[in-house]
């Protein structure tokens, strides 16, 4: 049996069910087919379950500073059951979300295992023994996510080699914990495991953590990881992991110094790989970007009929809501508009640790690198009444804006709730003097937002509380 729809989308996470919903709206029939769960990886398995965790991981955090503000508390214990209640309860909540919103724009969702048979039919199966039904598209959006990349040689076994699926239910207190990898899925879930009480040990084989972001900021967390007793190495080759003994054995050289170190369990955390398995790539002559991702257009075309292909699967920032409006803008292609293409540089880029980290953007190195003309302003949040209302010192932001233009280059930030302050230096740099804009706008006192302020009339050379 074969049903014809205006759109096909092959994957439920968040490129998949946004991509649908924009069809809908866009007069689309359209159907999505889903092997597991609408919401995806994101929903089920990482952006909102993991910082359920993190958000105790600062409640720990906060008691732990608490004598500060006059208060003694005895120490705190965590009930895993409820935590894990409580933690399922928010996704569950957010999944009939998903499927209302599907069911509200009247869009088919058909369960099971979805091959794209060719470049308008998508073939489905809720289980190999099941019959086969086809779905015809005359537009077919790919999105079908990615999946943690192993340590080569040494397969996940989910009980001493970790993946960050794994790692969501894992219980740290009182385990020696290796974490392979500095990147946001490494940092986030050491800082998670240290407040947890496990004993951390953090790799990166770059000379700071989360490589593609600021160094400066970086340092910063670094040494507030330190100071929470964890041990970070960086610029470190691993040569290989061994199970040993109940646990692994990481092997790594550090200043041209041979060590190991065994741990309970070590958290593999160095990248993802693309679900290409259902795309028949090669009979359909789907090209390839390097590290075998999706290789799509600025406006997610992949060259070969009406397929376009959001999120994970094309690699890049691998962020959810990026998908989101990766998928937005393909969709948008698909139905005869001319959607501005997704620029990466406009896409924020957030680590939930704690102090978080989030940019937008680029550096005022990057932008001296590329020869353009920059002025960095910087704001300190030892500076500003907020954060030490909230006993915050630690942290700053910076703008980084061409002098002449005024136009906002990039947002870099370390601090308590700086991810909710990026959007601001995103929306900044749509403008053409973002720069002008921030330094006359009233920000209300006491906010932290006001630091934005603060950096933005740096940049003029006239900061106030500087």
């Amino acid at each position: 049996m074969e049903r014809t729809f205006d759109l096909v989308v092959l994957g439920g996470g968040p490129a998949g069910y946004v991509g649908a919903i924009r069809g809908a709206q866009l007069g689309m029939r359209v159907c999505l087919v889903e092997e597991k769960k609408v919401g995806g990886t994101c929903l089920h398995e990482g952006c909102v379950p993991t910082k359920v965790l993190l958000e105790v991981a600062g409640f720990l955090e906060e008691v732990a500073r608490s004598r500060e503000f006059g208060v003694s508390l005895p120490p705190p214990a965590i009930d895993a059951e409820i935590l894990a209640r409580h933690r399922n309860s928010i996704v569950n909540r957010l999944y009939l979300g998903i499927q209302a919103l599907l069911k509200k724009n009247r869009i088919e969702v058909h369960a099971g295992r979805g091959v794209l048979a060719d470049p308008s039919t998508v073939e489905v199966r809720e289980s190999p023994e099941a019959p086969s039904r086809l779905l015809s598209g005359k537009n077919i959006l790919v999105a079908t996510g990615s999946r943690p990349r192993p340590w080569p040689g040494l397969p996940f076994d989910h009980v001493s080699v970790l993946d960050s699926t794994d790692a969501i239910g894992f219980l740290s207190s009182g385990k020696k914990v290796g974490i392979i990898g500095g990147g946001v899925v490494g940092v986030e879930f050491s800082d998670l495991f240290q407040s947890l009480g496990g004993e951390v040990t953090l790799f990166e084989k770059a000379d700071h953590l989360v490589p593609l972001e600021d160094p400066e900021l970086l340092e910063i967390l670094r040494k507030e990881y330190e100071r929470r007793g964890m041990a970070v190495f960086t610029s470190c080759d691993l040569s290989r992991l061994a199970p040993e003994a109940g646990g692994v054995r990481v092997f790594f050289a550090r200043e041209k110094e041979e060590r190991s170190l065994w741990f309970d369990a070590v958290l593999v955390a160095i990248g993802r790989l693309p679900n290409l398995d259902a795309l028949n790539v090669d009979r359909l002559g789907l090209p390839l970007a390097p590290g075998g991702f999706l290789k799509v257009d600025s406006r997610q075309w992949t060259g070969v009929g009406g397929i376009h292909a959001a999120g994970d699967v094309t690699g890049g920032m691998m962020l959810a809501h990026a998908a989101s409006h990766q998928a937005v803008v393909a969709v948008e292609r698909m139905a005869g508009k001319n959607p501005e293409p997704s620029d990466p540089l406009r896409i924020p880029r957030v680590v939930y640790s704690h102090p978080e980290v989030a940019s937008v953007g680029i550096t005022a190195g990057d932008a001296q690198r590329q020869g353009l003309s920059v002025r960095e302003g910087r704001f300190p949040l030892m500076a500003n009444g907020r954060s030490l209302i909230h006993g915050e010192r630690r942290g700053m932001i910076k703008i980084a804006s061409c002098p002449e233009s005024g136009k906002i280059l990039g947002f870099q930030g370390i601090g308590a709730g700086v991810s909710e302050l990026v959007a601001m230096g995103a929306l900044a740099m749509s403008l053409p003097d973002g720069l002008g804009v921030l330094t006359g706008t009233v920000f209300p006192h006491p906010t932290v937002s006001e630091a934005v302020w603060e950096a933005a009339e740096d940049v003029m050379g006239r900061s106030i509380h500087r």
